[in-house]
């Protein structure tokens, strides 16, 4: 279960590389530019369909960060509100475990591991002290865990992250339409490129070849 805001989708938020595609821009555009004029082509606008797919962007973008603002991120800090308020409990250690009073802690992982270790290397019936203790410590980690449970219930974070999810899987999804549309001028190479610097995509995911093939497509050569 997505219980921060730091899940958003790589595509959207990784990378520090995309100026890389400016390095190169004027030197493709310049190019393209020459070529387009020596074949007596215009030059034109953006096309009407990747301005929609812009737009369409624009709008799940927009959608995306809505939500998350006021629904998933107010429930998201209910849901923590409410998991802190369902305490903890500490079970006394024998003799045998020498270790601080609130080490056999269900907060604890350490002593939840030695627990469990402990558990499996002895029979069920065993009526070992330290065997009892430790079956306690994880009865007490289950009845919380399935307190927490509750506690999320309450908040309906689950649905809460699964829209916040396909949200962002949407305007990913946008981002990536943009990025695939097979440019037909030197505008759309334009376009294209100020909206990956802007939304910092980078190379990875196939934005490059998006991009060569647009290139080579403009400039008349072979695109395969």
């Amino acid at each position: 279960m997505k219980t921060n805001t730091t899940t958003r989708r790589d595509l959207l938020r990784i990378g520090t590389t995309a100026a890389a595609y400016a390095a190169g821009a004027s030197i493709v555009t310049g190019g393209i530019a020459l070529a387009s004029q020596a074949k007596g082509e215009a030059l034109g606008g953006v096309s009407p369909d990747l301005t929609k797919a812009i737009a369409a962007f624009a709008a799940a973008e927009h959608a995306s960060a809505q939500y998350e603002a006021t629904v998933y991120e107010p429930a998201r800090l209910r849901w923590l509100a409410a998991k802190e308020a369902v305490p903890h409990t500490t079970v006394a250690p024998s003799p045998n475990w020498k270790m601080s009073p609130a080490f056999w802690s269900t907060d604890n992982r350490e002593a939840l591991a030695i627990a469990k270790g402990l558990v499996g290397s002895h029979p069920r019936t065993s009526k070992n002290p330290d065997v009892v203790r430790a079956r306690g410590l994880i009865a007490a980690k289950h009845r919380r865990d399935r307190a927490v449970d509750r506690a999320g219930a309450s908040v309906a974070i689950g649905p809460c992250c699964e829209e916040s999810d396909r949200l962002s899987d949407q305007a990913a999804d946008a981002s990536s339409d943009v990025a695939a549309f097979p440019a037909k001028s030197l505008a759309d190479i334009e376009a294209k490129m100020a909206f990956i610097i802007k939304h910092n995509m980078e190379p990875n995911g196939g934005m490059m070849e998006h991009m060569l093939a647009d290139a080579r497509s403009l400039l008349g050569r072979d695109v395969r």
